[in-house]
């Protein structure tokens, strides 16, 4: 066999110190072999002792070059005439792979070019590093950091989507195991109990200065915690009714999909690694949501605005789409630009704000209710006993500001039973002050002149 240096092959006289640059060299650039009892002229010198060179090949590949270079790198002795040599299969790898020593820097990293090995420029070693995480799912080959796990919650979610999981493959089907066989970070986030946040905080007013309430809905399964911090949110979403003689309609402060879409998004793509917890800030004006890490390596503005999404990992946004948690048509992006704009998204580095402002129209309507409601509670906080007369005069106010108010709306402002609200409806009749009629499916009472 006549063996020549190429940019594939690399040729050693013996083991030296420069044997791992090439290895590295390798690992970053393209699929190459290395003979080691070769020489320059291509000349065969054969290995004196094969076994204990083969050990000292394979400890510096085990323990002198990050990350891990498993599965790559084959070690092999083969016969050429009466002499041996030893022959290193290196494959290429999709990491940015460095002499440990040395670390991430010219001095550690190396990459092929024809026959030479030349260090890399801290350019494109960022280049290399932000691309090899894009590449990896960190979430999956993370190992969790909590312990015992367990998986109730995640079971009755996806027996409530129609799926059943089988107790002894689940975790390997879902992916929540590491290449060495331990729990990931996508197990613990979706254990029952764990360390991981996910905030909601209230504020009085438009900014930060005035600090009302704060609950971590985290530790526990983070599905769960979203659906209580929806729960949450949804209750809080107050709105106005309108009603005409064809139509009834609904308007609310902010638009629950689009916030839904909103928290979602923070759920799936947050980069759980190296960022914070999602976040959720209500005021009086807006609600904010935020995520950690900014867009993944790779994804641009464009892109992201048209709805096409790049997961930070794959396997948990699986798991996602399995259960409804993230949408499959790449239309949530697109639908809070719809109805918020561009400017609702606050794209930088290390995060991504989400902005959603209350409707102003609902915002004065309900300001103007809540300055009647205290209005009325003066006026019952001063008369501790209401007598008949002076109900009947609340539930007229009652009717004066708002027609279709209901025998419930009276009967928690007045702390009395429906019955009781009733008889007072009775006796307004009876005395020909106020009219009842029915419009669209909804009671509306009319006070005589």
């Amino acid at each position: 066999m006549k063996f020549q240096e190429t940019e594939t092959t690399e040729l050693k006289r013996k083991l030296t110190k420069d044997f791992i640059k090439e290895v590295v060299a390798f690992l970053n650039t393209r699929n190459g072999i290395i003979y080691v009892g070769v020489d320059n002229n291509g000349d065969v010198l054969g290995v004196s002792d094969v076994d204990k060179t083969m050990r000292e090949i394979r400890d510096i590949i085990r323990d002198q070059i990050l990350p891990t270079t498993e599965g790559l790198c084959e070690i092999e002795s083969m016969e050429e005439g009466e002499k041996t040599i030893i022959v290193v299969k290196v494959n290429k790898g999709n990491k940015l792979y460095y002499i440990k020593k040395e670390g991430r820097s010219a001095t550690g990293c190396f990459y092929r070019d024809g026959t030479t090995c030349p260090p890399m420029t801290e350019y494109e070693i960022e280049r290399r590093w932000k691309f090899s995480l894009a590449t990896e799912d960190l979430l999956k080959e993370t190992r969790a950091s909590y312990s015992p796990l367990s998986f109730r919650q995640l079971k009755i979610f996806y027996n409530e989507a129609g799926m059943t999981l089988n107790d002894d493959t689940f975790a390997t089907n879902l992916g929540l195991f590491t290449k060495n066989g331990e729990y990931n970070k996508i197990a613990e986030l979706l254990s029952d109990k764990n360390h991981v946040g996910f905030i909601y905080a209230r504020y009085d007013g438009n900014d930060k200065s005035a600090f009302s309430e704060t609950v971590d809905f985290g530790n526990q399964c983070v599905l769960t915690a979203v659906e209580k911090l929806m729960y949450r949110l949804e209750a809080e979403n107050r709105g106005i009714t309108e009603i005409s003689a064809t139509t009834r309609s609904t308007k609310t402060l902010i638009d629950i999909d689009c916030l839904r879409e909103a928290v979602y998004n923070a759920l799936a793509h947050n980069d759980w690694i190296n960022g914070g917890v999602p976040s959720v800030y209500v005021y009086n004006n807006r609600i904010e949501v935020i995520s950690y890490g900014g867009l993944p390596f790779g994804q641009t503005e464009e892109n992201f605005f048209k709805g096409i999404s790049k997961p930070r990992s794959e396997s948990f946004i699986r798991i996602l789409r399995d259960l409804d948690f993230a949408e499959r048509t790449g239309h949530g992006i697109p639908q809070i630009i719809a109805k918020y704009g561009k400017r609702a998204f606050d794209i930088a580095e290390s995060f991504i704000l989400v902005t959603l402002s209350y409707n102003s129209e609902v915002i004065s309507k309900l300001s103007k209710n809540e300055h009647l409601n205290e209005h009325l509670n003066e006026h019952l906080n001063e008369q501790p006993k209401i007598s008949a007369n002076d109900r009947e005069n609340f539930v007229i106010q009652m009717i004066k500001n708002n027609p279709y108010t209901t025998y419930d709306d009276i009967s928690v402002k007045l702390g009395v039973s429906i019955a009781t609200v009733r008889r007072i409806f009775s006796s307004l009749k009876k005395k020909g002050i106020i009219i009842g009629s029915r419009e669209n499916k909804h009671d509306k009472w009319t006070i005589k002149d």
